[in-house]
């Protein structure tokens, strides 16, 4: 048996993390990877994030040099 990981597109995890914004109002990058065990994943959801903030569809803030990112909705 071979088990194919799911793909998902940088566009999907875009339309994605803005759902959760638009439901929520904010979130932390550690809350958008939570249960992602692929290094995919990951890449996928900084890319998406790198591309909303592009398009300046979100506000993201960090406190500290090491605190969290947190995204906003605009």
């Amino acid at each position: 048996i071979r088990i194919t990981p799911e793909r998902i597109s940088v566009k999907d995890r875009m339309t994605e993390v803005i759902d959760i914004l638009e439901k929520r109002g904010s979130i932390t990058f550690g809350e958008l990877l939570a249960g992602e065990t692929g290094r995919n994943a990951i890449v996928v959801t900084f890319l998406a994030i790198l591309e909303i903030a592009r398009l300046q569809l979100v506000r993201i803030s960090q406190n500290a040099a090491t605190g969290g990112i947190r995204l906003y909705a605009m």
